[in-house]
This record gives structure tokens, C-alpha cells and sequence, in this order.
């Protein structure tokens, strides 16, 4: 066998010790924290990512809140049940590319009293 295909089997000996690339995958969820105090409500981000996503409500305030959210332009309302004060509450969900989600308190008068928020999903962030 000449240098060169010694050379040759040598690499390709290597090669087959070397895992094949993982296939593609989705990327994480996106994540946002959704901070409720009487009476705001604000958001570690005003963009994420469309796709899978994590919502979070922490609630720093005094009384109980919720938070809902509906994409604009759509009746489909998801949300997180009543978080006590000291407690968070998590939404898994998918955002849709380009969008806009209004997201509230619904418990009476409270929406009224500030508690809303616009969040914007993003075609593409940095580093996603």
C-alpha cells in the first residue's frame, strides 16, 4: 500500500469514528416573564421569537391576577388562571410569525386600571 492510500485509509478510519451531525432540530422555546403589580403589567421582552414559547406570570403584587392573551385580529384567548401574590404561573404556546398579542388582567376592573400589554413576535431575532 503506497504512503498515500495509507494516508487515505487512515482518514477514512476516522471519519467513521466521528458521530454524524445531529439532524436538525426546532429551536427552544422562546421565553417571556410577565411581571403583574397593582395596576401594570411588564414584559422581560417586548419581542420574542415566533414558535414554541414559554409565558411566565409572576405576580409581585398584593391581590390575585391572571393574564390572558389573544393575537390580534383573532377571538382564540389562552391564558394562565389565577396566580396568587408570590407565585408564578407558566402558559406553554405557539406564537405566530409577525404578530402582535394583546395580554391582560381579566379580572374585573383591573385591565381598566392598566394591567394590559402589547407583545410583538419577530421573523427573526438575533441568535435564534
Amino acid at each position: 500500500m503506497s504512503r498515500r492510500n495509507a494516508i487515505g485509509a487512515a482518514l477514512l478510519a476516522a471519519a467513521a469514528l466521528v458521530p454524524a451531525a445531529a439532524p436538525a432540530s426546532d429551536p427552544p422555546p422562546s421565553r417571556l416573564l410577565v411581571t403583574a403589580r397593582e395596576f401594570s403589567l411588564s414584559l422581560s421582552r417586548p419581542k420574542v421569537a415566533p414558535g414554541a414559547a414559554i409565558v411566565q406570570l409572576y405576580n409581585y403584587g398584593e391581590d390575585p391576577h391572571d393574564l390572558n392573551l389573544r393575537r390580534i385580529g383573532s377571538d382564540r384567548v389562552q391564558g394562565i388562571g389565577d396566580v396568587e401574590p408570590g407565585e408564578t404561573g407558566t402558559l406553554e404556546l405557539r406564537l405566530r410569525k409577525a404578530s402582535r398579542y394583546r395580554l391582560w388582567c381579566a379580572i374585573p376592573t383591573h385591565a381598566g386600571l392598566g394591567m394590559v400589554a402589547t407583545l410583538r413576535t419577530k421573523a427573526k431575532l438575533p441568535g435564534r
